[in-house]
């Protein structure tokens, strides 16, 4: 359990590392927030909506501030996933239609 609770925290500071932004640490808080985000978001579109926040800010970040806004950053993945999979499936029915002429 101890490691989950870490993940988001671990994300965040990896994405603040990747993109060369300031990750603040706030022990007293970050550990029980991260955990609360781990129970209500799947883990994989939790870190997707955390890299697109750091993206998209520019600094600095506390897991604090990514949990106040985590509704509109896991919607927005969502849709760009949702998307992503209709270009691509347009874009299979175009090629089957042009191997079929």
């Amino acid at each position: 359990m101890e490691q989950q609770e870490i993940d988001p925290i671990s994300q965040l500071k990896n994405c603040c590392k990747k993109y060369h932004k300031l990750f603040i640490p706030d022990s007293p808080r970050q550990e029980a927030v991260a955990e609360s985000l781990l129970s209500f978001y799947d883990k994989e579109l939790l870190f997707s909506a955390i890299e697109l926040f750091v993206k998209s800010n520019p600094g600095p970040f506390l897991v604090f501030d990514f949990a106040v806004q985590s509704k509109v950053y896991t919607d927005r993945v969502k849709f760009e996933s949702k998307s992503v999979n209709k270009f691509k499936e347009i874009v299979n029915q175009t090629k089957k239609r042009m191997e079929m002429e």
